[in-house]
This record gives structure tokens, C-alpha cells and sequence, in this order.
């Protein structure tokens, strides 16, 4: 079994609601740094963070994280 792909829409989200990297980092307690990688799809995060990042959007965890239902088999 392949690992699954994690993909997510929180720069697309961080735009359309003006927040910075770093009030977004604020609001999902954790650091700037942290924001920027998982954007950058160098991390994915853990389910409290996803969470967390999803509440300060106002938005369904899976509209911000999804998983690549073709990565796995």
C-alpha cells in the first residue's frame, strides 16, 4: 500500500481571506515557519493542526485538506 498524498487549499484560503501567513500561524497556534512549509506541500500536518487551520478558515476539514483518492492503492 502507497502512502496517501495529502493535498490542501490554505493559501488559496489564506487569500481569499486576507489573512498573513503569520495570523493564520495565530490563530492555529503553531509557528509561521510551519504555515509556509505546509503551503509549500513540504509538510503535512498533524490532525489537531489541520483542524485547528480549518476552524480559522470557517471552513469543513476536507475542503481545506483532501487526500489524492488515486495515490491510494
Amino acid at each position: 500500500m502507497k502512502k496517501p498524498i495529502v493535498y490542501n487549499n490554505v493559501k488559496k484560503f489564506r487569500l481569499l481571506t486576507n489573512m498573513t501567513q503569520q495570523e493564520l500561524a495565530d490563530k492555529a497556534l503553531v509557528h509561521r515557519q510551519t504555515i509556509v512549509s505546509i503551503e509549500n506541500k513540504n509538510y503535512s500536518p498533524s490532525i489537531v493542526v489541520a483542524y485547528a487551520i480549518s476552524i480559522a478558515f470557517e471552513k469543513d476539514i476536507k475542503e481545506v485538506f483532501y487526500i489524492d483518492e488515486g495515490s491510494v492503492t
